[in-house]
């Protein structure tokens, strides 16, 4: 499951506020926090009692603390590869390495004996190649994206998506940036614009956000500026319960098909979607109770469910009238009872298909969610939920 993070700048904020800002998100399952020790000026002491204060109350609400670092702060602050015992009187949990060494350093750093987990940046895969080439271990890295303060200078998914894929197929997980979108929030430095890794998610709805992170095979996501409001913390709460979900099995499931029906515990892509007026009550069954929700083999049209036509074989689905001549991108259709033996399968149209009175309209994917269609390839699971 994803884990959800906050992110703080002790700088910035009075313990008074940082307290009340742990509180909130632990209520609502946050388990990380975020902090940026390279952007406080100060004496050795200083810095530590700065952010030794932000450890010990994220460690009372039970979180992890990441702190962000580059080589110049290590310098600064008399560490070293073979000694980090440093950021442990810090209190922190996770070294992150904003700037590697790019030599035998970040392998010391990584396979470290003080306990310290480690992220990499996930920008420079290169440079993260050549640190497991070199020794480090794996499994004692995650991939961690910048954020960018700066609007249209932010990561395209794409790139996310390539990043992510080289990760995972060496067994390390990533961990992404979003933006709260509460106006004056604040990352470490003078700007105010929203804080996201991926530039398309800085004006977007946090839900959206971590559904489209959820899309990208993203482990973890942080709220990259402070403060995000309760609501942006009740919204990411229901976001993951809309993407976990479990699915039953069938007795009539044979072998063969058993295995391609998505059962038990599921992750899936949630897609908002407004009804259509006439929709029945059973049409809205098989769009929002029916969890086995995945794509078939061929996208390019339509995407297809094919599972609701075994759960609701027995069950009618009489012809409703559209005057559509052709349903267009974004429309969900079912098909009715007019082809029996594909009755209950759910088709999300990719581009424009005939109507031929076999599907019944069942409604359209929001607009703004359009572009998660185009993480829908085979085998990958999804789900609607009522358009708000």
């Amino acid at each position: 499951m994803i884990r959800l993070g906050v992110s703080l700048y002790p700088e910035q904020e009075t313990s008074e506020e940082i307290e009340r800002y742990l509180s909130l998100a632990q209520k609502y399952g946050f388990s990380m926090v975020f902090t940026s020790l390279f952007s406080v000026e100060g004496t050795e002491e200083s810095i530590i009692r700065c952010f030794r204060g932000l450890c010990d109350a994220a460690h009372r609400h039970g979180m992890e603390v990441i702190g962000d670092c580059n080589a110049r702060f290590f310098i600064q602050m008399g560490a070293s590869p073979e000694n980090l015992s440093v950021f442990r009187q810090i209190g922190i949990d996770i070294l992150r390495l904003d700037l590697m060494f790019n030599d035998e350093r970040d392998v010391k750093i990584v396979n470290n004996n003080q306990g310290l987990g480690v992220q990499l940046n996930a920008s420079l895969v290169d440079s993260v190649k050549r640190i497991l080439d070199l020794g480090g271990d794996p499994a004692r890295i995650t991939g961690s994206y910048n954020f960018y303060p700066l609007r249209n200078t932010g990561a395209d998914s794409g790139s996310v998506c390539r990043a992510n894929r080289f990760f995972h197929q060496n067994g390390m997980k990533t961990q992404i940036f979003i933006s709260s979108g509460v106006k004056g929030s604040h990352g470490p430095w003078p700007v105010s614009d929203g804080l996201p890794t991926i530039e398309e998610n800085r004006d977007m709805p946090v839900g959206l956000q971590i559904r489209h992170m959820a899309a990208l095979g993203c482990d973890e996501v942080i709220i990259g500026n402070a403060f995000a409001d309760e609501e942006e913390f009740r919204e990411a709460a229901e976001t993951l319960r809309q993407i976990y979900v479990y699915g039953e099995d069938r007795p009539f499931y044979f072998p063969g098909i058993r295995d391609q029906i998505p059962i038990g515990d599921i992750e899936r892509v949630p897609l908002s979607i407004e009804t259509a007026d006439d929709i029945s009550g059973i049409e809205k069954e098989i769009l929002f109770d029916f969890t086995k929700h995945n794509a078939s083999e061929y996208t390019h049209l339509i995407i297809r469910s094919r599972w609701g036509r075994f759960d609701y074989r027995p069950v009618p689905i009489p012809v409703r009238k559209c005057d559509k001549a052709y349903f267009e991108p974004g429309d969900v259709v079912i098909i009715n009872g007019s082809i029996p033996r594909y009755k209950g399968e759910v088709h999300i149209v990719r581009k424009p298909v005939r109507n031929d009175g076999s599907q019944n309209y069942a409604g359209r994917i929001a607009a703004d969610e359009m572009f998660l269609l185009d993480y829908l390839t085979y085998g990958v699971c999804f789900g609607f939920i009522p358009k708000k």
